[in-house]
């Protein structure tokens, strides 16, 4: 069990258990009904937009969906006693789980809105919707769909693969679960397909060619294909638009920086309760969760952590996760970056550590990565050792974003670290409610 700071407040345990039981209506204002028909491209635009709004929610990359990540991993533990957080943090998730049961219904809205988009957008002619505005709008919603699939993939292995608008219960509304690798498979489908439909303009909020290359990069690390990985990391690193920021902390106080490839963007009006959740009472949040010792030990090492030693802050002697912090400041809008530049480099030098001949290329990519966090340049001299540099490097680089349990899952890596050793538990079972209700969804085995 991974060791953790044991803070008793009982604002924590309340702000828990409220957040753990609280389903939010998940139709976001800005969109339409998915019984409107999209006979506009007013209305088009509308449902796409409600689309990313989908995304953003509370039960997904707002928060509910990324603490269940991070509470797997050994960078984040719940500070409150909050019975959902302790089952992630203790690799004893029930299928009855509100979270579960949230974070899905959350991703398949994304994917059900996503499939208006596509649907609507391909069947609506009018000559003011040009060619180009159609692909655009389309492209947007793929990458959108095939973001989703793979979140779901990699959280609950094989799930429905749901390629339709789904309006009402039909015939089809109860579907078999695909396998992950054919979830995959539709994952590089429809980052093709994105890629070849969206313009080779720059935009850090909405979903772009890059957007699409980039998510095919992290696709291909995760299905072993490592020439395929690193041409993609390749392309996007290659694009003068996208450089690395320095001083790191910009990535947390500046929105939409030349870094970020996809983010999503959050306002006064769509709040982002990432920064409560992580903050002490002292400075406006509910001290939810926090940073584990061995990790904050870690990043008070400089020679490991340089510049990036400002994600954790510290408050009455107690340390707390620095990554989302404008709560602080009354605004509460912190942007969640999807994609960024950094990951290129990293997922780029993965993928020449396994492929013969390029460990140099490897060791660099890693380097320009902590030369950004002013650090010196590491030596690596075998393929075990850029492994471990690189495994390293991405747990600091990328703490409190939703990265380190897949990580250690897809390099085989959770049970020596994490002490996790049953590979039943890689990936989160299926919502009880679902498996009830579809008599042909098969639960995942061992729960």
């Amino acid at each position: 069990m991974k060791k953790r700071f044991y803070i008793l407040m009982a604002c924590s345990v309340m702000a828990g258990a409220t957040s753990c039981n609280k389903f939010l209506d998940l139709q976001p204002s800005n969109e339409i009904g998915e019984a409107v028909a999209l006979d506009s491209e007013e209305k088009l635009q509308r449902a796409l937009n409600g689309a990313y709004s989908r995304m953003q929610v509370s039960e997904y990359y707002g928060f509910e969906w990324t603490n269940a990540i991070w509470l797997s991993d050994d960078n984040v533990v719940p500070y409150s006693s909050g019975t959902t957080d302790l089952q992630f943090d203790g690799y004893a998730v029930l299928s009855s789980s509100n979270t579960i049961d949230i974070n899905w219904k959350a991703m398949y809205q994304v994917i059900n809105a996503a499939n208006n988009v596509i649907d609507g957008a391909a069947n609506f002619n009018d000559p003011s919707f040009t060619a180009d505005e159609k692909n655009n709008m389309i492209g947007q919603a793929l990458f959108l769909r095939g973001l989703t699939y793979f979140d779901l993939a990699r959280t609950f292995g094989g799930v429905p693969l749901i390629l339709k608008p789904t309006r009402g219960l039909q015939s089809d509304s109860y579907p078999a679960k695909s396998t992950a690798d054919q979830v995959y498979a539709q994952v590089l489908t429809d980052l093709n397909e994105a890629e070849a439909k969206l313009p080779e303009s720059t935009s850090r909020i909405y979903a772009t060619k890059k957007a699409a290359t980039a998510l095919k990069a992290r696709l291909f690390l995760y299905q072993k294909k490592w020439a395929e990985a690193e041409q993609a990391a390749t392309t996007v690193i290659a694009d003068n638009d996208y450089v690395l920021v320095k001083p790191y902390e910009k990535l947390i106080t500046d929105k939409a920086t030349t870094e970020s490839i996809f983010e999503l963007q959050y306002n006064g009006n769509d709040g982002n309760p990432l920064s409560g959740l992580f903050l002490p009472q002292a400075l406006g949040g509910t001290y939810r969760i926090g940073p584990t010792n061995g990790f904050v030990t870690l990043m008070n090492d400089a020679a490991k952590s340089g510049s990036r030693n400002v994600l954790i802050g510290m408050s009455g002697g107690q340390p707390y996760g620095n990554r989302y912090r404008r709560v602080g400041t009354g605004r509460n809008d912190d942007n969640v970056i999807i994609l960024r530049l950094a990951e290129m480099y990293l997922i780029r030098a993965e993928a020449r550590a396994q492929q013969p001949g390029k460990l140099a290329d490897g060791l660099a990519d890693v380097n320009e990565v902590r030369r950004r966090a002013d650090l010196t340049n590491a030596a690596a001299g075998t393929q075990a050792a850029l492994l471990q540099l690189i495994e390293d490097e991405r747990r600091i680089e990328f703490a409190f974003e939703p990265h380190r349990w897949f990580d250690l899952i897809r390099t085989g890596r959770a049970g020596a670290v994490l002490g996790v050793t049953d590979a039943k538990k890689y990936v989160f079972p299926l919502p009880a409610n679902e498996v009830l209700t579809n008599k042909q969804l098969i639960q995942n085995d061992g729960y």
